[in-house]
């Protein structure tokens, strides 16, 4: 196994590899900052704009949608070039993106920043988990995503705290700013903890990947298949002019699961022309991969739903009179200087509440997983129970809109946010195991697949709470699809053989 720790394998990863975890739960942080900004000002972006939550719900989507889609070219090029580099361009593109995000004069603008966003995020969980699975060991990569991965559960605590108050003093366009100025921040710091030789280490500019020498090029009907798909999602994302997003959805569906298709139709001969379609080739002969599409989408679309909604849900859906009452009672004078309303502070304070739960998950679903596999159980079956546990817990999101009092809402969605971090934190460590070597492009087909979903679903949700006035239909289908990805796992993980760990020879 590949390590830069600087001590033996067999003792674990050092004291460096855990803190280069920590630096990495950072860059996810600002990541989650910086897309849940928009969520925490869209009742001033609905009003400014003039929005209904099916519009603003494609807004949300427009990240999400793009996010989906450069995940698998973001995955392929983390496992090819220096990570390193790739890593610190990244986040200092998206970094920009949500900055600009201030000048947006118009919906199309918003729109369009917002895309640009999801293409610099889609390289966080790629490029970090390429990075822990260079320095951890199998058995302890279930914690050291649970630390990275805790950032997305903490920037969603921070975000609700400081947002709002900066939109209420300076105006929603303020916030894009500030949290987008952090972002460059890290990408100093990370640039310095890795420079010289650990750097040089994790690095991995595609050695990995590299197979067989020179390519010649794919085959005439694989060129022919493939540039097929182009054609047609270009036809596709022209219907935008009649249909709207709902033509882009399914132009970039065509884009990511065409070629999925169409790598598991043709001869595997016929693929070995390039090295992208060779290693697709290879993945989606595994049972492994389709078992993780189907875990992907039940999680993703649950986290995302409470990512971008919980905060509109909480105002609009519950009363709040006696919480925002008490934070007046409370807040005094000082929410009257930094002209923050009650009920405002009391929505972000109740959204920080679940999320820092869900912060809890992603560090307790990794302590246990790896509690477990340390007492003789395999690391997969470790993880497989902790899922389960984790979708039994997240199903306490179905009686959400069933239910009255306040107080108890809050801790089904406590509960709820806890057991999506925790399945998240160990179903990072079940893709790095579909094939080591290709952690970059197996952690973005599947994000990309999980995201592509949830852009879909975004808006659903936005028309239901516009036809229904409540989220309470939304909460049963993604309190209950989470159930789905488990079963899948349960049935059809363990098919395959064990890949090698990463670094060691076949």
């Amino acid at each position: 196994m590949t390590t830069t720790s600087g001590g033996d394998d067999r003792a674990g990863p050092g004291r460096w590899a855990w803190g280069l975890c920590w630096v990495l739960f950072v860059s996810t942080l600002i990541n989650y900052m910086d897309r849940q900004t928009m969520s925490l000002v869209g009742p001033q972006v609905k009003s400014e704009f003039r929005l209904d939550n099916e519009r603003y719900g494609q807004i949300l989507a427009a990240f999400s949608l793009a996010y989906a889609f450069f995940q698998v070219p973001a995955g392929y090029l983390a496992d090819r070039w220096d990570v390193r580099r790739t890593y610190a361009g990244a986040v200092a593109f998206w970094s920009l993106a949500g900055m600009a995000t201030a000048l947006a004069p118009s919906v199309g603008a918003l729109l369009a920043l917002r895309a640009l966003l999801g293409l610099g995020e889609s390289f966080n969980w790629p490029c970090a988990l390429r990075v822990t699975g260079r320095v951890l060991p199998p058995g302890d990569r279930g914690l050291g995503n649970g630390i990275f991965n805790s950032g997305a559960a903490v920037g969603a605590v921070v975000t609700p705290l400081v947002v709002p108050l900066l939109a209420a003093r300076f105006g929603w366009r303020s916030a894009f700013v500030a949290v987008g100025a952090l972002g460059f921040v890290w990408v100093a710091l990370w640039l310095a903890l890795t420079w010289g030789r650990r750097g040089a280490a994790i690095a991995g500019k595609g050695e990995d990947v590299e197979r067989g020498g020179p390519k010649s090029g794919l085959a005439g009907p694989a060129r022919a298949a493939f540039g097929s798909l182009v054609v047609v999602a270009g036809l596709l994302a022209l219907g935008a002019f009649r249909f709207g997003q709902t033509a882009i959805w399914w132009s970039v569906a065509v884009l990511m699961v065409g070629p999925l298709v169409v790598a598991r139709a043709l001869p595997t001969r016929w693929l070995e022309g390039a090295g992208w379609a060779e290693g697709l080739g290879e993945l989606i002969r595994r049972r492994r991969f389709w078992v993780m599409v189907v875990v992907s989408i039940s999680v993703n679309v649950c986290w995302h739903f409470l990512v971008n909604w919980l905060p509109t849900y909480l105002r609009d859906d519950r009363d709040l009179t006696a919480i925002a009452a008490w934070v007046g009672r409370v807040g005094g004078r000082r929410l009257m200087a930094g002209r923050g309303e009650p009920r405002d502070l009391a929505v972000a304070g109740l959204t920080a509440l679940v999320f820092l739960v869900a912060d809890l998950g992603n560090l307790g679903g990794g302590a246990l997983s790896r509690r477990l596999a340390r007492a003789g159980l395999s690391p997969s079956k470790a993880r497989g129970i902790v899922m389960a546990g984790c979708a039994a817990l997240i199903s306490a999101g179905a009686w959400v809109g069933g239910v009255r009092g306040d107080a108890t809402v809050v801790i089904l969605l406590a509960v709820m946010a806890f057991g999506t971090a925790a399945f998240m934190a160990n179903y990072f460590g079940f893709c790095q195991e579909v094939e080591a070597q290709r952690t970059g492009l197996v952690v973005g087909i599947l994000g990309g697949m999980g995201n592509l979903f949830a852009a879909a679903f975004l808006p659903v949700a936005g028309r239901v709470k516009d036809a229904t006035g409540g989220f309470g239909p939304v909460f049963v289908v993604v309190g209950l699809l989470p159930i789905v990805g488990v079963a899948a796992l349960a049935l059809g993980w363990g098919r395959d053989p064990d890949p090698q760990p990463e670094g060691e020879p076949a």
